[in-house]
């Protein structure tokens, strides 16, 4: 069974009774691993119970295409046995088969498979059996981060700006562990019934990693090679992932395009860039002014487009993360020379 994204959190809070067997797929490890935890939960009340929970890693499949079945037909002392698994899709796909090949009793198993995509064998496996169940893990999208974010604020009462929230949409999101530490972080910073601005999150969240994505989209826009070789170095020395890149070169390139607009309908162009939303940091703001008499709103949307695409290859994880942003922003960038 594929659980589609509008079925995730359904099937997170109930899975149908008929279910065996689910597998988290996807590039974003910590949103495998707080869903496949959310999932235990549901099975066990103590997931450090060896009677009745059995913990398998990858390396233990090797020559072993039966252990995770063996495990699920161990009998427990008391209730169900749950069986928790974390291993590669190629580690996986033998004993996967030799799991599904029979009929799960008593039994739930729950795998986190790492370097994984959806056209994986084993993901294929788990969508099209009766008894099991594959669901994608993916970064998140802003529309999820701001429901997040909103979740987490909520519990202590904490109000937030809305520019400070379309701060956070912009700079988090990349790995759901990781976004959810820095919300928790931010929710304690403001304290119960508190409430945060734009300058707090900027400080909170620091700016050095956007800043350096920022260089990226400009120097794409430039269509300046060197610069952009340079941007991409200092973006990953700030630990800014690929995905957070694209998105931030998509944010560039969508404000230029609504900065375009602005002055189209007759706004002075100092007052438009002081007015985009997320806020733009303040030393580049004259770069984004003068690319925008060079950039026309339609041949900025067609960028953004170009940069969607390359998010979504990137989940797919085809090839090396890095190799394909460079690839595909050199290619970008040299496009913007024409």
């Amino acid at each position: 069974m594929k659980i589609a994204p509008r079925q995730i959190a359904s099937f997170l809070a109930k899975p149908p009774d008929k279910i065996r067997a689910i597998l988290l797929h996807g590039s974003d490890a910590g949103l495998r691993s707080s869903r496949a935890r959310q999932l235990a939960t549901l099975y066990s009340d103590n997931l450090d119970d060896v009677f009745s929970v059995t913990r398998i890693s990858g390396s233990a499949l090797h020559g072993e295409a039966g252990k995770i079945a063996d495990a699920a037909a161990e009998i427990p002392m008391f209730g169900s046995r749950l069986v928790l698994v974390k291993a590669t899709g190629t580690e996986l796909l033998e004993a996967c088969k030799f799991l599904l090949s029979r009929p799960i009793h008593d039994a739930m198993v729950i795998i986190d498979a790492s370097d994984t995509t959806t056209k994986h064998a084993v993901v294929k496996l788990f969508e099209t059996a009766d008894t099991a169940a594959a669901i994608g893990c993916y970064p998140e999208n802003v529309g999820d981060i701001r429901q997040l974010t909103t979740s987490i604020l909520r519990k202590d009462n904490v109000s937030v700006d809305r520019d400070a929230l379309d701060l956070i949409c912009a700079r988090l999101g990349s790995d759901h562990a990781a976004t959810r530490a820095e919300l928790e972080k931010l929710a304690l910073l403001a304290g119960p019934s508190g409430h945060l601005d734009l300058e707090t999150i900027s400080a909170a969240l620091g700016d050095s990693a956007l800043l350096a994505i920022d260089d990226v989209a400009s120097a794409v826009a430039n269509g300046q090679v060197p610069a952009l070789s340079a941007a991409l170095r200092k973006a990953w020395l700030e630990e800014a992932n690929c995905v957070m890149i694209i998105r931030g070169c998509q944010t560039y390139f969508n404000q230029l395009r609504m900065l375009g607009h602005a002055i189209s309908a007759g706004q002075p162009a100092q007052n438009a860039v002081r007015s985009l939303r997320p806020p733009v940091h303040f030393k580049l703001q004259d770069a984004l002014v003068r690319h925008a008499q060079k950039w026309q709103p339609n041949r900025c949307m067609h960028m953004v487009n170009r940069l969607q695409d390359i998010e979504i290859s990137l989940k797919s994880k085809t090839i090396d993360d890095r190799t394909l942003t460079a690839q595909s922003l050199l290619g970008l960038c040299l496009r913007a020379r024409q």
